[in-house]
């Protein structure tokens, strides 16, 4: 590794390794399909998309279907149902609507389709509309939604007014048809004085807002999702034997959870309160599985997600350049909901790409392949036996290593110091950002800012509204500072205080994030990885969340003691019961020189212990009580297979949605930690070998919350996980040093 990308690691306290083995050249962060996490439960079930499944019809269709079925069981007997709305002979109900996968579907309840069968649709929702309100009236509001006159139409030919009807599940049946796709393209329905209306569909926004839910204009007006009705009505019951909620796992590339889960609920049309339930968060970066729950809402609404997003292999950004995916599976009612926090931890795997084991390791009597096995192989061996130091990740530290820099400054309360860090020029932004940071860094030039608090407020104010427009829209706590500033000018507290809560412990928690990996890399520098000696802490209890402990935040169901000398002679602990605190007001130091060391970064940054406590009067709304966590992670169920490639973007390993639709990894397969595997590749071990085959290796490991996967790939490749070294590296050709 280089001195300089060293120094970006060390920066935040990262430096040490938990083992010596040599290291190699490896892209670690290429491509979206290389990074793979599947969520464990707490049961030790791994999220996983086993299975697909596709809506059978639209949720519309299945609706007016249900209604349709409905209305003849209740009224096969009854001698209304031969009476119209002017007392003659009643139509039939609308004749059901076949499922998408019948042989003549219905294409107006699934989207478009050619020309011919655009006809068809219009016939079919015809002849449905016919059957609810006779033929001439069909006929009529068919000719009258088919020609509209265009701009110069005039207002009474706005809507078509239904004659009144009595019946309310024929009414109920009527608005549910205008929603499927053909008519809610051109039309939209409203109620008054007790008489349906039929809209043109450009005149939606002239529709009276007490006539419908959600007031005037396009999107606006009210839906029934079959399941939760926004207009207050009475729901269909939920069957007393089916459990409350209904869990599956979502598969998603190239988004976040947040953003995955609101897509979720927009695409099933779910009431926005309703709430899809996760354990944890996964990030944008990676192709990601987890469980999910929503309550009392039917299969077949979720799997409108499956329809909505485009067909693809599921390669991830291999062969898709970044698109975002969204899959749901593994449907299955539950009593119990998925609940924040519950989950043991996650399974990752990972590819390293276009791997160079460096010139000082070839050696005339093996072939290149033979050495790259052999250097991989000791690699993942050496990762399995001896773990990886827990570091806190460079993710931790924000985008320009500087968060803890920011706890720091509010640890002492100087507030002003905070949001000059927060507000100064930062590398590689746009021109336009830039210039804004610099605008703000000069607000003070032509006046003396200590002597006249006036001019510096009148100064301020000024520089704040004039950059106002000129920062990101992403820039949250950047834009939350200038507006604050804009009405309360040199008020930096009141300022910090407007950031989201969320983001301002994020300040404080990578300073206690910065703290520990400082401490880390000098327990092991000065006493190794593989000994406990006297002074360090100890987990005696740490109790799972659903044991009544904390899980990985947190003191509950936590208790530690300081090693002794009899501790060691009785051998009661080993290195992985080691323990490191997160600083608060609440924990135990380590003593020896742990704990000396932890005195002395706090009197450097000049911080004292009763910091901690005091910060909770500062800010009500965060607390810094403290955590422990272990020293030595040592990931669970490690694997991997070495491969040979020669397209740089080559899938090497087989996603879940791959599985599901039966796509192959081509790659060829050297060496895998798998005895099985392994001994069928020894009696293949004739495949053929280039100067132009890639080298890659695909490595799986389960690790528990809270522990970054990037930290044990740095152990494993012995390499930078900086963003600055990484975008260095290349899929092909020759390797960065």
């Amino acid at each position: 590794m280089s001195h300089q990308y060293d120094d970006i690691e060390r920066q935040v306290g990262i430096s040490a390794y938990a083992s010596t083995h040599e290291g190699f050249a490896a892209i670690v962060k290429a491509r979206y399909s290389d990074f793979v996490v599947h969520e464990v439960d707490l049961n030790g079930n791994i999220a996983r998309l086993e299975s697909l499944e596709t809506p059978p019809q639209s949720i519309e269709s299945a609706e007016i279907d249900a209604s349709v079925s409905d209305k003849k069981r209740k009224h096969s007997d009854s001698a209304d149902l031969h009476m119209d709305m002017n007392g003659k002979g009643a139509p039939d109900l609308p004749t059901p609507i076949p499922n998408s996968t019948s042989e003549n579907t219905n294409s107006c309840m699934i989207g478009k389709e050619s020309p011919q069968a655009h006809e068809t649709n219009w016939d079919s929702c015809g002849q449905d509309l016919a059957n609810l309100i006779g033929e001439t009236l069909a006929r009529e509001l068919m000719s009258f939604l088919r020609h509209d006159g265009g701009d110069g139409v005039m207002n009474a030919d706005k809507f078509y007014t239904l004659p009144a009807i009595s019946d309310k599940e024929v009414r109920r049946s009527i608005h549910l048809l205008i929603k499927t796709p053909v008519f809610r393209s051109i039309a939209c329905a409203d109620n008054s004085d007790g008489r349906i209306r039929i809209w043109r569909k450009r005149f939606e926004s002239d529709m009276p807002a007490d006539t419908h839910s959600g007031g005037r204009g396009r999107n606006r007006g009210s839906y029934d999702n079959g399941i939760y009705n926004r207009r207050g009505a009475k729901c269909k019951p939920w069957p007393k034997d089916r459990p409350d909620f209904l869990r599956f796992v979502l598969y998603k590339e190239n988004v976040d959870t947040t953003t995955a889960v609101k897509d979720v609920v927009r695409m099933a049309r779910l009431p926005p309160k309703s709430g899809i339930n996760y354990a944890g968060m996964k990030d944008k970066r990676g192709i990601t599985t987890q469980f999910c729950s929503v309550y009392r809402v039917e299969k077949e609404q979720l799997l409108t997600v499956n329809k909505e997003i485009t067909n693809c292999s599921g390669c991830g950004n291999t062969t898709l350049n970044g698109s975002s995916i969204i899959r749901l599976g593994n449907f299955h009612y539950s009593a119990d909901e998925v609940k924040l926090g519950a989950l043991a931890g996650n399974r990752f795997d990972v590819v390293l790409r276009n791997i160079d084991i460096g010139e000082d390791s070839v050696s005339s009597t093996c072939t290149r392949r033979q050495q790259v096995q052999q250097k991989l192989e000791a690699a993942g061996n050496a990762l399995k036996a001896h773990g990886f130091i827990n570091y806190f990740g460079m993710q931790r530290f924000g985008k320009y290593y500087d968060t803890h820099l920011v706890g720091i400054a509010i640890m002492k309360g100087d507030f002003e110091r905070a949001i000059d860090i927060i507000m100064e020029e930062k590398p590689d932004e746009y021109p336009r950002i830039a210039e804004a940071r610099r605008r703000w860094a000069r607000r003070f030039e032509s006046i003396n800012a200590s002597s006249d608090e006036n001019s510096a407020r009148e100064a301020e104010m000024k520089c704040a509204r004039a950059i106002q427009n000129s920062l990101g829209r992403f820039m949250n706590c950047e834009n939350s500072i200038v507006s604050s500033l804009s009405r309360h000018p040199r008020d930096y507290k009141r300022a910090f205080c407007s950031i989201a809560k969320n983001m301002r412990s994020m300040f404080l928690h990578a300073y206690q994030s910065y703290l520990w990996n400082m401490v880390a890399s000098h327990r092991i520098e000065s006493g190794g990885s593989t000994e406990v000696r006297v002074g360090d802490l100890v987990l005696t209890e740490d109790k799972p969340s659903h044991e009544g402990g904390g899980g990985t935040s947190g003191l509950k169901g936590k208790d530690v003691k300081i090693i002794e000398e009899q501790d060691l002679k009785d051998t009661r602990y080993s290195i992985t019961d080691v323990v490191l605190p997160l600083a608060g007001s609440k924990i135990k130091y380590p003593s020896g020189l742990s704990g000396d060391f932890f005195d002395e970064l706090l009197r450097k940054d000049g911080i004292k212990k009763s910091y901690f406590a005091r910060i909770g009067t500062v800010d009500r709304e965060i607390a810094l009580g403290g955590d422990y966590r272990k020293l030595i992670c040592k990931p669970e169920d490690v694997s991997f297979e070495i491969r040979m490639y020669q397209d740089p973007l080559q899938p090497l390993l087989q996603t879940d949605l791959m599985k599901v639709n039966n796509v192959d990894v081509a790659a060829i397969t050297l060496c895998s930690s798998d005895e099985q595997q392994r001994q069928n590749l020894n009696q293949e071990d004739d495949q053929e070998e280039s100067n132009e085959m890639i080298f890659g290796m695909s490595i799986g490991f389960s690790l528990p919350p809270s522990s970054y996967a990037t930290i044990a790939l740095r152990e494993l490749t012995k390499r930078s996980t900086s963003s600055e070294y990484q975008s260095k590296l290349q899929l092909s050709g020759p390797i960065m040093k």
